[in-house]
């Protein structure tokens, strides 16, 4: 495995583990500075922080039309939009990112294994979680109900079964607290 992909959330064994950061540092005087949540990707050498600001919320949601946390529950299955969620998340204020481009990073990503919609799911959801779009145990909740998902569809196809015809039910984005 490569120092690259170790350092990477799962340690590049294919599974997404929620790593996160909460930073308090000092200015120049001994004051505290704000807060600022981020979500730490450590690639290539660099360290990654994301966070997925109300601009970047805002930007999002006049690109697609739809309120962020329906892109973030989406962008696991859709390039384009998992693209735009980590430019979006590179690029905010006072940010030292090395890379500023979503789809250079998700292509990054994929050359360094990741795959899979467990994996960017998982990702998707602690970018909110660090966002306060979802507490952390949402974007728990979320990423495994994703996985489950995921493995009984393999399951099926592995079992020859066809999927189950789906039920309507009531729409809700994550799980009530």
């Amino acid at each position: 495995m490569s120092d690259r992909l170790s350092a990477l959330p799962g340690g590049g064994n294919g599974r997404a583990v929620s790593q996160h950061t909460a930073e308090m540092g000092r200015d120049g005087r001994g004051k505290e500075k704000a807060m600022k949540r981020t979500y730490t990707l450590r690639l290539d050498g660099q360290k990654l922080r994301l966070r997925l600001t109300v601009a970047g919320q805002r930007t999002l949601r006049e690109k697609f039309g739809e309120e962020p946390l329906q892109i973030i529950l989406s962008a696991a299955t859709d390039g384009e939009r998992m693209a735009a969620l980590l430019e979006e998340a590179l690029n905010w204020r006072g940010n030292d990112n090395g890379i500023t481009d979503g789809e250079a990073l998700y292509d990054l990503l994929v050359d360094e294994g990741w795959s899979g919609q467990a994996r960017f799911g998982a990702l998707a959801f602690d970018i909110a979680a660090q966002s306060g779009l979802v507490s952390q145990q949402q974007a728990e909740q979320l990423k495994r109900s994703v996985a489950q998902a995921v493995e009984q569809a393999f399951q099926l196809l592995e079992d020859g079964e066809e999927a189950p015809e789906e039920k309507e039910t009531e729409e809700r984005p994550f799980p009530a607290e």
